[in-house]
């Protein structure tokens, strides 16, 4: 298997991309960053599978001119968080701590791709009073699962050591191409936002892909693999009110996943968005956050 070349992380990642960390009750370490207003209404970000912090980047504008503290964990396995076997059903107490250490006692939570699950398993913590989901993965029985996703929750169950290679082998890429390449298997195009020229959103994807596999491919196997299961909670125990953003354009995640989970929530209000994967997280991302926020500067 190819090495990875021995380039420094300043050469691909963004200025701001640097985390701070968290010691958990297990002695594990967990890495988050911040954007937005430190001062503004708290907001979880979830990032996706393959994925990190770095994707809430693309929200940092939006989340200050709204008054967001967006706060962006690592999951275990990915970035600098320690990896452990961690699951759907476990990971709203590694959030709750993080909360906790940063004196939070009401939020929202935003969940993009395969984050959507994480986040909405936070639903039962009291700190949680809004969520928001943007081009979410759905349990397997809800929706449509494409090819690729079917193919890669496959080799998560049966043959991780396969998918550890193939992984290994996007990343060494990754590395070696411009960011285009990275861009590619979430969009048809580098979209811009408001903030954000097309070049610097494909720098920051190529960041986002790199940094999830700085501490190998471990933790997004564990989170594929999950993610092809039956979840450890039903939708229709989540009381809280959740927002629903679909790419209709969307590649990755089938537009009747998107259509299924709001119609298997409680309390959800469900809103198509014109784009692929990418862009329902760089089009609706303002519109998440504006969902999820319950109270702004004044």
């Amino acid at each position: 298997m190819p090495s990875t070349p021995p380039i420094p992380a300043t050469d691909w990642l963004p200025d701001d991309a640097e985390t701070e960390t968290l010691s958990l009750p297990d002695g594990r370490r967990l890495a988050y960053a911040t954007y937005g207003d430190t001062d503004g209404y708290p907001v979880l970000f979830c990032h996706g599978t393959p994925g990190s912090h770095v994707a809430a980047r693309l929200l940092a504008a939006p989340a200050r001119e709204r008054g967001v503290h967006l706060i962006a964990p690592d999951r275990p396995g990915i970035g600098n968080s320690e990896d452990a076997s961690v699951t759907l059903e476990d990971w709203p107490d590694d959030a709750a701590h993080l909360l906790s250490h940063l004196d939070v006692d009401a939020a929202g939570a935003v969940g993009f791709s395969g984050g959507g699950p994480f986040a909405l398993a936070c639903h039962r913590l009291p700190e949680i009073e809004r969520l928001a989901l943007l081009g979410s993965s759905g349990p397997p029985s809800v929706g449509t699962t494409g090819r690729v996703q079917q193919f890669v929750g496959a080799l998560s169950r049966h043959a991780p050591w396969a998918l550890g290679r193939l992984f290994r082998l996007q990343r060494w890429f990754a590395l070696r191409r411009g960011p285009s390449y990275a861009v590619g298997f979430v969009a048809e195009e580098t979209p811009e936002t408001d903030a954000l020229a097309a070049d610097e959103v494909a720098r920051i994807v190529r960041a986002d892909m790199l940094t999830s596999m700085a501490r190998g491919p471990s933790g997004i196997i564990r989170e594929q693999r999950l993610l092809s299961q039956p979840w450890p909670f039903a939708l229709e125990e989540i009381s809280v009110p959740v927002s629903v953003f679909q790419g209709q354009n969307d590649a990755n995640v089938a537009p009747s996943t998107g259509k299924a989970l709001a119609q298997r929530l409680p309390d959800a209000s469900f809103e198509s968005v014109d784009g692929d994967h990418l862009g329902t997280l760089t089009t609706a991302g303002d519109d998440a956050l504006a969902t999820v926020q319950r109270r702004t500067r004044v």
